[in-house]
């Protein structure tokens, strides 16, 4: 189960580091920069091309000069620089020299065009860097904090600072001059500004502003540079992960152990244990895998189940007529006459033909329990079948009053069926009915509209079918206890041929108490094909 929830961990988290780590081979963030370049040169291409052919016209030694007094009029920067000073791929550059109008996701963020017939580049900035973000936001913070120093004595000071520090949130001092030694650029930025400002290690910023008459500095120190803490961004996707974590173990757990049991279940079935079955939840996602290993593990007992109950009973029933065969034989070399010479030959005919009648109904049980044939499937009118098989049969029986009814409206519809087993069926249904009827045998045929399916009903005034072995009676080679045991007559055969008929049809064949006093079987016939195997 670990290696399953590990490969489906990396294979959701794997693809979202990704996405979330700001590469240049984040599809992310390729899209966003396609999206904002599109914006920007849309916007201000129209821009860029009135520069460009302001710089056109006038020399190119003028035209630095032209480029800052037109920045004054701009809120961003705009540059003149060399192509080469611009660390550009090969096929920026190509792009460039062909006219096309570049932008630069940096900070930063920038246009590029170049100047025709020279190799100098238009810087455009539709952005302020990150210094003068900072610049800005605090030059007037800055501003008014001189102005209070400015408007208080100097002797006054140390409580001005005092008062400030209860109004402000971080900590402030005041540095002499001969402590801090600013750097070059931090001296200009002086001299431009009035402060400057470091970054500490922390990403905090300490900013530096000069007091009235360079009395010293005035020092804002640990100033959030952003209001993003790291710590709490760290945290919040550490839970994130576990919570997606969790989430993903509860849904891999369950797959993972039904999985399991259907291994174990298909182990054990392997080595012989017929009953073994998988224990799959309902509402798992191998749900349906585990139902149909079920069914087939249980069609598979059945089957075994059935051959080796089937092969006992013809183990069986074989012995009687091979005993009487033998001991035909063995009477035949001590028979004193021709008349009892003539009597053994009989008996061993007659049981000659007994294992025949065994071996050819076995065959018909085995082909009828075997998947169905489609092929031998056709659409029939069932009235004439029964009427066909009724009239045969009826002429064997004489003494047996019979009656055949068949509803109007079934001689117009038709049953798709296999016509040679359907004819067995009934025929197995009558003889049988024949058989075990005193004087009467009824044989009707209904349509049922709204169930669609075709009924035969077969009903004698017989001894009739104790109501324990109504299920029985459908089993091959079974032998009951009452007067009807079809051991008597045969080998228990016939009823079962019928039920496979009626399974392989997809339709039902149910044995009950007649109104004639003797048995009712009832034979279910979808008039659609839904067979089952």
């Amino acid at each position: 189960m670990l290696k399953s929830f590990a490969g489906l961990w990396l294979l959701v988290f794997g693809p979202l580091f990704f996405l979330l780590y700001p590469s240049q081979y984040n599809p992310i963030v390729r899209f966003n920069e396609h999206i904002e370049g599109q914006r920007f040169i849309h916007i201000y291409q129209g821009t860029l091309r009135l520069i460009e052919s302001r710089l056109t016209i006038i020399p190119e030694s003028e035209r630095q000069k032209s480029i800052a007094s037109l920045e004054q009029k701009f809120g961003f920067d705009i540059r003149l620089v060399p192509l080469t000073s611009l660390s550009l791929s090969d096929k920026q550059k190509a792009l460039l020299q062909q006219g096309e109008i570049l932008f630069i996701n940096a900070e930063p963020e920038s246009l590029l065009k170049t100047v025709p017939q020279s190799d100098q580049v238009l810087q455009f900035f539709t952005d302020v860097s990150a210094e003068e973000k900072i610049r800005r936001g605090a030059q007037g913070s800055i501003y008014l904090l001189q102005q209070a120093f400015e408007n208080t004595p100097s002797q006054d000071w140390p409580s001005l600072l005092e008062q400030l520090s209860v109004t402000f949130s971080f900590e402030m001092e005041i540095i002499e001059p001969n402590l801090l030694n600013p750097t070059l650029d931090e001296q200009q930025q002086i001299e431009q500004d009035g402060f400057f400002w470091r970054e500490e290690p922390s990403g905090d910023l300490s900013f530096y502003a000069q007091l009235p008459a360079k009395k010293g500095y005035l020092n804002a120190n640990l100033i959030p540079m952003t209001s993003v803490d790291l710590s709490v961004v760290l945290i919040l996707i550490v839970v994130f992960v576990l919570l997606i974590s969790v989430c993903m173990f509860l849904w891999v757990y369950p797959l993972w152990r039904d999985l399991r049991n259907l291994l174990v279940a298909a182990s054990e079935f392997g080595k012989g244990n017929l009953h073994s079955r998988a224990e799959v939840s309902k509402i798992s996602v191998v749900a349906s895998l585990g139902s149909t290993f079920n069914q087939m593990a249980k069609k598979i007992e059945q089957l075994l189940e059935g051959q080796k109950t089937l092969t006992n009973a013809i183990a069986h029933d074989l012995r009687t007529p091979l005993y009487r065969i033998r001991f035909a034989f063995e009477m035949l070399d001590d028979s004193t006459s021709k008349e009892q010479n003539n009597q053994y030959r009989q008996t061993i005919l007659n049981s000659i033909d007994d294992v025949e009648h065994l071996v050819n109904q076995t065959l018909q049980l085995s082909r009828y329990s075997n998947k169905i044939q489609l092929a031998n499937f056709a659409s029939y009118n069932l009235s004439s079948i029964l009427e066909w098989e009724c009239h045969n049969i009826f002429q064997l029986y004489p003494t047996i009053q019979h009656t055949l009814n068949i509803e109007p409206q079934c001689r117009d519809k038709l049953a798709y069926v296999d016509k040679t087993a359907m004819q067995r069926a009934v025929s197995n249904l009558v003889i049988n009915a024949c058989k075990y009827a005193h004087s009467q045998v009824e044989v009707a045929l209904v349509y049922n509209l709204q169930a669609e399916q075709f009924t035969i009903e077969v009903s004698d005034d017989g001894p009739g079918i104790n109501e324990a072995d109504l299920e029985r009676i459908f089993m091959p080679f079974e032998q009951l206890n009452s007067t009807r045991a079809e051991s008597n007559n045969g080998y228990g055969l016939g009823l079962a041929i019928v039920s496979q008929i009626a399974r392989w049809h997809g339709g039902t064949i149910t044995a009950g108490r007649s109104a004639l006093g003797g048995a009712l079987f009832v034979f279910n016939l979808p008039s659609e094909h839904r067979c089952s195997e």
